[in-house]
Protein backbone atom coordinates (compact mmCIF):
# COMPACT_ATOMS: atom_id res chain seq x y z
CA UNK A 1 0.00 0.00 0.00
CA UNK A 2 1.49 3.30 -1.09
CA UNK A 3 1.53 6.53 0.89
CA UNK A 4 -0.87 8.20 -1.55
CA UNK A 5 -3.37 5.33 -1.05
CA UNK A 6 -3.25 5.79 2.72
CA UNK A 7 -3.65 9.56 2.36
CA UNK A 8 -6.64 9.05 0.04
CA UNK A 9 -8.33 6.68 2.48
CA UNK A 10 -7.71 8.94 5.48
CA UNK A 11 -8.94 12.09 3.71
CA UNK A 12 -11.99 10.26 2.35
CA UNK A 13 -13.08 8.67 5.62
CA UNK A 14 -12.44 11.71 7.78
CA UNK A 15 -13.98 14.01 5.16
CA UNK A 16 -17.21 11.99 4.96
CA UNK A 17 -17.43 11.71 8.74
CA UNK A 18 -16.85 15.45 9.23
CA UNK A 19 -19.38 16.38 6.52
CA UNK A 20 -22.01 14.02 7.89
CA UNK A 21 -21.48 15.22 11.46
CA UNK A 22 -21.66 18.87 10.38
CA UNK A 23 -24.85 18.45 8.33
CA UNK A 24 -26.50 16.46 11.12
CA UNK A 25 -25.69 19.13 13.71
CA UNK A 26 -26.84 21.97 11.44
CA UNK A 27 -30.13 20.13 10.80
CA UNK A 28 -30.74 19.60 14.52
CA UNK A 29 -29.62 23.05 15.66
CA UNK A 30 -28.02 25.63 13.31
CA UNK A 31 -26.72 27.72 16.23
CA UNK A 32 -23.24 26.12 16.24
CA UNK A 33 -20.14 27.52 14.53
CA UNK A 34 -18.32 24.19 14.81
CA UNK A 35 -21.01 22.43 12.75
CA UNK A 36 -20.39 24.71 9.76
CA UNK A 37 -16.60 24.27 10.15
CA UNK A 38 -16.99 20.47 10.09
CA UNK A 39 -19.11 20.67 6.94
CA UNK A 40 -16.74 22.98 5.04
CA UNK A 41 -13.54 21.16 5.99
CA UNK A 42 -15.15 17.75 5.45
CA UNK A 43 -16.45 18.67 2.00
CA UNK A 44 -13.01 19.92 0.94
CA UNK A 45 -11.30 16.77 2.23
CA UNK A 46 -13.87 14.55 0.48
CA UNK A 47 -13.39 16.32 -2.85
CA UNK A 48 -9.63 15.99 -2.54
CA UNK A 49 -9.98 12.27 -1.72
CA UNK A 50 -12.30 11.79 -4.72
CA UNK A 51 -9.73 13.37 -7.01
CA UNK A 52 -6.94 11.18 -5.61
CA UNK A 53 -9.12 8.09 -5.95
CA UNK A 54 -9.84 8.75 -9.62
CA UNK A 55 -6.16 9.32 -10.19
CA UNK A 56 -5.29 6.00 -8.51
CA UNK A 57 -7.99 3.87 -10.16
CA UNK A 58 -8.15 5.28 -13.65
CA UNK A 59 -5.09 7.45 -13.92
CA UNK A 60 -7.59 10.23 -14.54
CA UNK A 61 -6.47 13.23 -12.50
CA UNK A 62 -9.07 15.65 -13.84
CA UNK A 63 -11.05 16.01 -10.55
CA UNK A 64 -7.83 16.36 -8.60
CA UNK A 65 -6.59 19.00 -11.02
CA UNK A 66 -9.94 20.83 -10.88
CA UNK A 67 -10.06 20.75 -7.06
CA UNK A 68 -6.49 21.91 -6.56
CA UNK A 69 -6.69 24.34 -9.47
CA UNK A 70 -9.90 25.93 -8.19
CA UNK A 71 -8.36 26.26 -4.72
CA UNK A 72 -5.22 27.91 -6.07
CA UNK A 73 -7.24 30.25 -8.31
CA UNK A 74 -9.49 31.21 -5.39
CA UNK A 75 -6.50 31.86 -3.15
CA UNK A 76 -4.71 33.81 -5.87
CA UNK A 77 -7.70 35.96 -6.76
CA UNK A 78 -8.56 36.43 -3.11
CA UNK A 79 -5.07 37.70 -2.41
CA UNK A 80 -4.55 39.78 -5.55
CA UNK A 81 -8.04 41.30 -5.78
CA UNK A 82 -9.90 40.63 -2.55
CA UNK A 83 -7.21 41.78 -0.14
CA UNK A 84 -6.82 45.34 -1.51
CA UNK A 85 -10.60 45.68 -1.83
CA UNK A 86 -11.08 44.48 1.75
CA UNK A 87 -8.48 46.92 3.07
CA UNK A 88 -10.03 49.80 1.12
CA UNK A 89 -13.55 48.96 2.27
CA UNK A 90 -12.51 48.68 5.93
CA UNK A 91 -10.72 52.04 5.80
CA UNK A 92 -13.68 53.72 4.06
CA UNK A 93 -16.17 52.20 6.51
CA UNK A 94 -14.01 53.16 9.48
CA UNK A 95 -13.67 56.79 8.43
CA UNK A 96 -17.37 57.04 7.55
CA UNK A 97 -18.38 55.52 10.91
CA UNK A 98 -16.24 58.01 12.83
CA UNK A 99 -17.81 60.88 10.88
CA UNK A 100 -21.39 59.77 11.51
CA UNK A 101 -21.22 57.96 14.87
CA UNK A 102 -19.57 58.49 18.26
CA UNK A 103 -15.78 58.08 18.36
CA UNK A 104 -15.69 55.04 20.61
CA UNK A 105 -13.24 52.14 20.43
CA UNK A 106 -16.01 49.87 19.16
CA UNK A 107 -16.71 52.20 16.25
CA UNK A 108 -12.99 52.41 15.42
CA UNK A 109 -12.57 48.65 14.90
CA UNK A 110 -13.08 48.80 11.14
CA UNK A 111 -10.47 51.54 10.74
CA UNK A 112 -8.00 49.73 13.02
CA UNK A 113 -8.52 46.46 11.14
CA UNK A 114 -7.98 48.20 7.79
CA UNK A 115 -4.74 49.80 9.01
CA UNK A 116 -3.54 46.48 10.45
CA UNK A 117 -4.17 44.66 7.16
CA UNK A 118 -2.55 47.52 5.20
CA UNK A 119 0.73 47.22 7.14
CA UNK A 120 0.64 43.43 7.64
CA UNK A 121 2.47 42.43 4.42
CA UNK A 122 5.26 44.91 5.17
CA UNK A 123 5.57 43.70 8.77
CA UNK A 124 5.76 40.06 7.66
CA UNK A 125 8.38 40.92 5.02
CA UNK A 126 10.54 42.65 7.65
CA UNK A 127 10.66 39.63 9.97
CA UNK A 128 10.76 36.92 7.28
CA UNK A 129 13.85 34.70 7.75
CA UNK A 130 16.56 34.59 5.11
CA UNK A 131 16.28 31.86 2.47
CA UNK A 132 19.64 30.39 3.49
CA UNK A 133 18.98 28.51 6.74
CA UNK A 134 21.46 28.98 9.60
CA UNK A 135 21.79 26.78 12.65
CA UNK A 136 22.18 29.52 15.26
CA UNK A 137 20.01 30.97 18.03
CA UNK A 138 19.22 34.26 16.25
CA UNK A 139 17.94 32.46 13.14
CA UNK A 140 15.93 30.00 15.24
CA UNK A 141 14.24 32.85 17.10
CA UNK A 142 13.44 34.73 13.90
CA UNK A 143 12.13 31.59 12.20
CA UNK A 144 10.04 30.63 15.24
CA UNK A 145 8.47 34.08 15.64
CA UNK A 146 7.69 34.31 11.93
CA UNK A 147 6.14 30.82 11.81
CA UNK A 148 4.11 31.33 14.99
CA UNK A 149 2.81 34.67 13.71
CA UNK A 150 1.76 33.14 10.39
CA UNK A 151 -0.02 30.25 12.12
CA UNK A 152 -1.80 32.55 14.57
CA UNK A 153 -2.93 34.86 11.75
CA UNK A 154 -4.17 31.83 9.81
CA UNK A 155 -6.02 30.53 12.88
CA UNK A 156 -7.75 33.86 13.56
CA UNK A 157 -8.61 34.29 9.87
CA UNK A 158 -10.07 30.75 9.79
CA UNK A 159 -12.17 31.46 12.89
CA UNK A 160 -13.42 34.69 11.34
CA UNK A 161 -14.27 32.93 8.06
CA UNK A 162 -16.19 30.24 9.96
CA UNK A 163 -18.03 32.95 11.91
CA UNK A 164 -19.04 34.81 8.72
CA UNK A 165 -20.14 31.65 6.90
CA UNK A 166 -22.11 30.43 9.91
CA UNK A 167 -23.74 33.86 10.30
CA UNK A 168 -24.83 33.97 6.65
CA UNK A 169 -26.00 30.36 6.57
CA UNK A 170 -28.06 30.80 9.74
CA UNK A 171 -30.08 33.63 8.20
CA UNK A 172 -31.30 31.38 5.38
CA UNK A 173 -32.94 28.98 7.82
CA UNK A 174 -36.65 29.52 8.38
CA UNK A 175 -38.44 28.84 11.68
CA UNK A 176 -40.26 25.49 11.84
CA UNK A 177 -42.97 26.47 14.33
CA UNK A 178 -45.12 29.52 15.15
CA UNK A 179 -43.83 31.66 18.02
CA UNK A 180 -45.48 32.38 21.34
CA UNK A 181 -43.51 35.62 21.73
CA UNK A 182 -41.43 38.13 19.78
CA UNK A 183 -38.58 39.44 21.93
CA UNK A 184 -37.05 42.71 20.71
CA UNK A 185 -33.60 43.42 22.17
CA UNK A 186 -32.77 46.94 23.32
CA UNK A 187 -29.98 49.07 21.86
CA UNK A 188 -29.89 52.25 23.96
CA UNK A 189 -31.98 55.40 23.97
CA UNK A 190 -31.16 58.92 22.80
CA UNK A 191 -32.44 61.60 25.19
CA UNK A 192 -35.06 59.14 26.41
CA UNK A 193 -36.34 58.50 22.87
CA UNK A 194 -36.03 55.56 20.51
CA UNK A 195 -33.15 56.24 18.05
CA UNK A 196 -33.12 55.01 14.41
CA UNK A 197 -31.15 51.81 15.13
CA UNK A 198 -33.63 50.71 17.82
CA UNK A 199 -36.61 51.87 15.75
CA UNK A 200 -35.42 49.57 12.97
CA UNK A 201 -35.48 46.62 15.40
CA UNK A 202 -38.93 47.51 16.67
CA UNK A 203 -40.38 47.85 13.16
CA UNK A 204 -38.92 44.44 12.30
CA UNK A 205 -40.48 43.07 15.49
CA UNK A 206 -43.88 44.53 14.62
CA UNK A 207 -43.71 42.90 11.18
CA UNK A 208 -42.64 39.56 12.71
CA UNK A 209 -45.51 39.69 15.20
CA UNK A 210 -48.01 40.51 12.46
CA UNK A 211 -46.81 37.75 10.13
CA UNK A 212 -46.58 34.97 12.76
CA UNK A 213 -49.46 32.51 12.77
CA UNK A 214 -48.99 31.89 16.49
CA UNK A 215 -50.32 35.36 17.42
CA UNK A 216 -47.35 36.00 19.72
CA UNK A 217 -47.06 38.67 22.37
CA UNK A 218 -44.21 41.17 22.00
CA UNK A 219 -41.63 41.64 24.75
CA UNK A 220 -39.58 44.82 24.53
CA UNK A 221 -36.39 44.23 26.49
CA UNK A 222 -33.98 46.76 27.99
CA UNK A 223 -33.18 48.26 31.39
CA UNK A 224 -32.53 51.83 32.46
CA UNK A 225 -29.04 53.21 31.88
CA UNK A 226 -27.39 55.73 34.20
CA UNK A 227 -27.90 58.50 31.65
CA UNK A 228 -31.41 57.48 30.59
CA UNK A 229 -34.60 59.00 32.08
CA UNK A 230 -36.64 55.87 31.39
CA UNK A 231 -35.95 52.15 30.89
CA UNK A 232 -35.41 51.07 27.28
CA UNK A 233 -38.09 48.40 27.53
CA UNK A 234 -40.69 50.99 28.57
CA UNK A 235 -39.72 53.46 25.83
CA UNK A 236 -39.77 50.63 23.30
CA UNK A 237 -43.22 49.52 24.47
CA UNK A 238 -44.56 53.06 24.13
CA UNK A 239 -43.05 53.30 20.62
CA UNK A 240 -44.70 50.11 19.29
CA UNK A 241 -48.04 51.14 20.81
CA UNK A 242 -47.72 54.43 18.91
CA UNK A 243 -47.08 52.35 15.79
CA UNK A 244 -50.40 50.54 16.23
CA UNK A 245 -49.62 47.50 18.40
CA UNK A 246 -52.42 46.83 20.91
CA UNK A 247 -51.32 47.58 24.52
CA UNK A 248 -52.43 44.10 25.61
CA UNK A 249 -50.10 42.53 23.01
CA UNK A 250 -46.84 44.03 24.32
CA UNK A 251 -44.98 43.63 27.62
CA UNK A 252 -41.93 45.62 28.76
CA UNK A 253 -38.90 43.96 30.38
CA UNK A 254 -37.07 46.80 32.14
CA UNK A 255 -34.27 45.27 34.24
CA UNK A 256 -31.67 43.92 31.78
CA UNK A 257 -28.29 45.53 31.09
CA UNK A 258 -26.87 43.31 28.29
CA UNK A 259 -27.95 40.80 25.67
CA UNK A 260 -27.71 37.78 27.96
CA UNK A 261 -29.89 39.49 30.58
CA UNK A 262 -32.30 40.59 27.82
CA UNK A 263 -32.91 36.94 27.06
CA UNK A 264 -32.85 35.67 30.65
CA UNK A 265 -35.31 38.24 32.02
CA UNK A 266 -37.56 38.07 28.95
CA UNK A 267 -37.85 34.31 29.37
CA UNK A 268 -39.43 34.88 32.80
CA UNK A 269 -42.22 36.79 31.06
CA UNK A 270 -43.02 34.02 28.58
CA UNK A 271 -46.39 32.22 28.90
CA UNK A 272 -44.53 28.95 28.23
CA UNK A 273 -40.72 28.92 28.65
CA UNK A 274 -40.37 25.78 26.50
CA UNK A 275 -42.33 27.16 23.52
CA UNK A 276 -40.67 28.60 20.38
CA UNK A 277 -39.92 32.34 20.33
CA UNK A 278 -38.64 34.86 17.80
CA UNK A 279 -35.82 37.19 18.86
CA UNK A 280 -35.29 40.46 16.97
CA UNK A 281 -32.01 42.35 16.90
CA UNK A 282 -29.84 44.17 14.35
CA UNK A 283 -28.52 42.22 11.36
CA UNK A 284 -24.90 42.19 12.57
CA UNK A 285 -25.95 40.84 15.99
CA UNK A 286 -28.09 37.91 14.80
CA UNK A 287 -25.70 34.99 15.08
CA UNK A 288 -24.19 35.90 18.46
CA UNK A 289 -27.70 36.37 19.84
CA UNK A 290 -28.57 32.95 18.40
CA UNK A 291 -25.54 31.41 20.15
CA UNK A 292 -26.68 32.94 23.44
CA UNK A 293 -30.23 31.61 23.03
CA UNK A 294 -28.77 28.13 22.59
CA UNK A 295 -26.62 28.45 25.70
CA UNK A 296 -29.67 29.61 27.69
CA UNK A 297 -31.82 26.75 26.43
CA UNK A 298 -34.31 28.91 24.53
CA UNK A 299 -36.14 27.47 21.50
CA UNK A 300 -35.47 30.64 19.55
CA UNK A 301 -35.14 31.82 15.98
CA UNK A 302 -33.25 35.10 15.70
CA UNK A 303 -33.94 37.60 12.91
CA UNK A 304 -32.23 40.88 12.06
CA UNK A 305 -33.26 44.42 11.26
CA UNK A 306 -31.42 46.34 8.49
CA UNK A 307 -28.18 48.14 9.39
CA UNK A 308 -26.31 50.87 7.47
CA UNK A 309 -23.52 49.42 5.31
CA UNK A 310 -20.81 51.69 6.68
CA UNK A 311 -21.60 50.55 10.23
CA UNK A 312 -21.47 46.80 9.51
CA UNK A 313 -17.67 46.16 9.45
CA UNK A 314 -17.00 47.57 12.93
CA UNK A 315 -20.13 45.93 14.28
CA UNK A 316 -19.27 42.51 12.80
CA UNK A 317 -15.69 42.68 14.11
CA UNK A 318 -17.06 43.62 17.54
CA UNK A 319 -19.41 40.62 17.45
CA UNK A 320 -16.58 38.31 16.38
CA UNK A 321 -14.40 39.50 19.26
CA UNK A 322 -17.31 38.88 21.64
CA UNK A 323 -17.79 35.33 20.34
CA UNK A 324 -14.05 34.64 20.67
CA UNK A 325 -14.21 35.97 24.24
CA UNK A 326 -17.20 33.75 25.02
CA UNK A 327 -15.06 30.71 24.06
CA UNK A 328 -11.78 32.07 25.42
CA UNK A 329 -10.57 28.78 26.94
CA UNK A 330 -10.82 26.96 23.61
CA UNK A 331 -8.86 29.66 21.78
CA UNK A 332 -6.21 29.88 24.51
CA UNK A 333 -5.65 26.12 24.20
CA UNK A 334 -5.37 26.47 20.42
CA UNK A 335 -2.90 29.36 20.81
CA UNK A 336 -0.74 27.37 23.23
CA UNK A 337 -0.86 24.42 20.82
CA UNK A 338 0.34 26.62 17.95
CA UNK A 339 3.21 27.98 20.05
CA UNK A 340 4.25 24.49 21.21
CA UNK A 341 4.09 23.21 17.62
CA UNK A 342 6.23 26.12 16.46
CA UNK A 343 8.84 25.53 19.16
CA UNK A 344 9.02 21.82 18.30
CA UNK A 345 9.30 22.55 14.58
CA UNK A 346 12.05 25.12 15.17
CA UNK A 347 14.07 22.84 17.44
CA UNK A 348 13.87 19.62 15.41
CA UNK A 349 13.15 20.57 11.80
CA UNK A 350 15.09 23.79 11.18
CA UNK A 351 18.53 22.20 11.89
CA UNK A 352 17.74 19.50 9.32
CA UNK A 353 17.13 22.23 6.71
CA UNK A 354 20.71 23.55 6.98
CA UNK A 355 22.66 22.87 3.79
CA UNK A 356 25.94 20.97 4.15
CA UNK A 357 29.10 23.05 3.96
CA UNK A 358 29.92 23.81 0.34
CA UNK A 359 26.42 23.00 -0.94
CA UNK A 360 24.67 25.56 -3.14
Amino acid sequence: MTIITVVTAVFGILGLLATGLGINRISNDPRRIAAYSYTIIGTGATLLAAGLLLYLLANWPILLVITLGASLIAIGLGTALGYPLLVGFLLWAGITTLRRESRSLGNMLSLLAGLALFFLPTALALIEPAEIVRDDLAYHLQYGIYTALLLLITYIASCFAAFIIASLAYRWRKPKHPSTAVIVLGAGLLNGKVPPLLASRLKRGIRAQHDDAGEPIMITSGGKGDDEPVAEGVAMRDYVIEQGVAPDDVVAEDQSTNTEENLQFSRKLLPDTSAPVTVVTSSYHVFRAALLTRELGLRAHVIGAPTAWYYLPSAIIREFIAVMRDHLKVHLVATVGIIVLTIAFTIWVVPAMVLPTGAV
